[in-house]
């Protein structure tokens, strides 16, 4: 913004300066008659006013103007750095979180079919397990099916709550 306004306005006083030179110059050319038909203010208003108050508009709104294409093209060019590199980056992030969770998931599907088929032969049974005395096998293999569950249940949950933090 300083260099900006440092340049806009060395501009603006140099389109200033050469506009009241060319005045100058006009009203020396001008017949006298053009003199004697206004006032010496409305003359004078026009060779310094006049200028000045174009300078300065000119010197505002051009500032304003160049401001506003900086500030679109900047946010253009952001707008298109974020979707040519996070989005890629977040494609990859996302498929290699989906890769992982599926086979967590499927060994969850898996052991979960174990464990509901191990609880029903153990309770449906439950009077032949105790007759062969076969209490510490079966809560071992509970126990140890009941693990990889556990293990895959967690690991699945855990890649499938991140795919929001990286969406």
């Amino acid at each position: 913004n300083f260099v900006q306004g440092w340049i806009m306005t060395g501009i603006t006083q140099k389109v200033c300066y050469r506009l009241r030179k060319e005045i100058s110059e006009k009203i020396n050319r001008m017949p006298m008659k053009y003199f004697e038909s206004r006032t010496y203010g409305e003359v004078l208003s026009r060779i310094t006013n006049d200028v000045d108050t174009l300078g300065m508009g000119l010197n505002q709104s051009i500032t304003t103007i160049i401001t506003s294409l900086t500030t679109m093209i900047g946010v253009l060019v952001m707008m298109t750095l974020i979707a040519v590199i996070i989005l890629p980056i977040s494609v990859g992030l996302v498929s290699f979180v989906v890769k992982k969770s599926q086979g967590y998931f499927k060994t969850q599907q898996e052991y979960l079919g174990h464990i509901n088929g191990q609880i029903e032969e153990t309770y449906g049974g439950h009077m032949i397990v105790k007759s062969f005395n076969k209490e510490k096998d079966m809560v071992d293999s509970f126990n140890k099916t009941n693990d990889v569950l556990y293990s895959s249940a967690w690991k699945s949950q855990f890649l499938s709550g991140m795919m929001q933090p990286i969406m």
